[in-house]
């Protein structure tokens, strides 16, 4: 498999798995668990996505090959 399929997966990994974490440890109601977790999850995926691609930038402009 390709190497960005596989890290991009890795993220929605971690994303679910921490966003269902943090949403169940909250004491609220089945709808708005989910919501929560929904907020959570898309919250913990742009997170990732920004912080791959600032080390990307660096990596490209401060290390170039």
């Amino acid at each position: 498999m390709n190497t960005a399929i596989l890290v991009l997966l890795g993220m929605l990994a971690v994303s679910s798995a921490f966003g269902w974490w943090l949403s169940r440890r909250k004491v609220a109601e089945k709808p708005v668990r989910v919501m929560m977790f929904i907020g959570y999850f898309w919250s913990l995926t742009f997170l990732q996505l920004l912080l791959a691609a600032l080390l990307y930038y660096i990596d490209q402009r401060f290390f170039p090959l």
